[in-house]
């Protein structure tokens, strides 16, 4: 009995005295080591490995002295042909597909202390086959920015070789990738008219980094900005987008480009100077008018003098609602 006893009393003093298992982390957070992979056109893909990729293969071309600062005051105007507006209305899926296509993620390097720091900037969109691209002026605008590099949705990663155009009032930029001679991309037509309100939108964008996401919505009203330095034109939405989506396509039923994503606007029921967000109503988003756009495009020698209107035609009037067809 006593021997039991001792055994009993061994046997519940050496349990105790094991020390207790750590308990196991989740594993909502694993650190990737492997290399990251290109994303694939059709194939899901991982935000953060995404951002990996573009960093590593951007890196290349920086130290290749392919990647260099931007201008962002040279030139308001470049010369050359823009795709004609379709008129034929699409399937969601298929107009969203081609805007995913044409659609890419800008990442920047910057200048950060003693080193060269890496970020995804914000977006934009081919308008040529040969890597011209629109965004808004305000992505690449930062005074310490080094140059940046693009990804497309197929993988494919290529640096921004230069400022075509701008326009600081309306705050666009036209960019040239340096792609290989020959090179083909994918592209988005401009509209040449003011999408009406009501008009029936998507929006391809990155919002804090969850890249190339789609929302719908309609057009909400067009509206002028004033400022010292001139006149802004915005297109309001109801199609949700955030920050880091500046830049990006908006496309009607066409999949015509109808506006550039630009601003949000945050309303509150009582604003006491802290912006508190539990007072948050509303947040009205404004993309820039893709006529606005084509502005900064004067017609190559051989193209057609409708191929790039200098002035929009006029809004429709709110008489005529059966007419709809489709940041600061």
């Amino acid at each position: 009995m006593i021997q039991r006893f001792l055994i009993l009393v061994l046997f519940i003093t050496t349990a105790l005295a094991e020390p207790k298992k750590p308990p196991v982390a989740p594993r909502t957070h694993v650190e990737k080591t492997a290399e990251p992979r290109a994303p694939v056109t059709g194939q899901p893909f991982d935000d953060n490995e995404i951002l990996r990729y573009l960093e590593i293969e951007g890196r290349k071309l920086y130290i290749a002295g392919k990647v260099k600062p931007l201008a962002t005051t040279n030139a308001r105007k470049c010369s050359m042909r823009l795709a004609d507006t379709p008129t034929e209305k699409l399937p969601l899926t298929e107009s969203a597909k081609r805007a995913e296509a044409a659609t890419v993620i800008l990442g920047e390097f910057y200048k950060d202390k003693k080193t060269v720091g890496f970020s995804s900037a914000a977006g934009g969109f081919f308008v040529t086959e040969g890597g011209v691209l629109v965004t808004s002026r305000h992505v690449i605008a930062e005074k310490d920015s080094r140059g940046f590099v693009a990804l497309l949705r197929d993988g494919r990663v290529f640096a921004v070789r230069e400022t075509l155009a701008v326009d600081e009032v309306e705050d666009l930029a036209v960019l040239q990738l340096d792609v290989p001679e020959g090179t083909k991309l994918p592209i988005l037509p401009l509209a040449a008219e003011p999408a009406p309100i009501g008009t029936a939108i998507g929006v391809l964008s990155h919002p804090e980094e969850h890249f190339f996401l789609l929302t719908t919505g309609i057009v909400g009203r067009h509206t002028l900005w004033h400022d010292p330095k001139g006149e802004s034109h915005f297109m309001s939405i109801n199609a949700d987008f955030a920050k880091g989506s500046s830049g990006c396509p908006v496309f009607d039923e066409s999949g015509a480009v109808v506006g550039v994503v630009n601003n949000t606007e945050s309303i509150y029921y009582d604003d006491d100077g802290k912006r508190r967000q539990t007072d948050l109503q509303m947040v009205v988003k404004n993309v820039t008018p893709s006529w606005v756009v084509r502005r900064l495009f004067e017609p190559a020698p051989s193209a057609s003098a409708n191929a790039t209107p200098t002035a929009p035609a006029p809004l429709p009037t709110p008489a005529a609602p059966a007419v709809a067809h489709g940041e600061r």
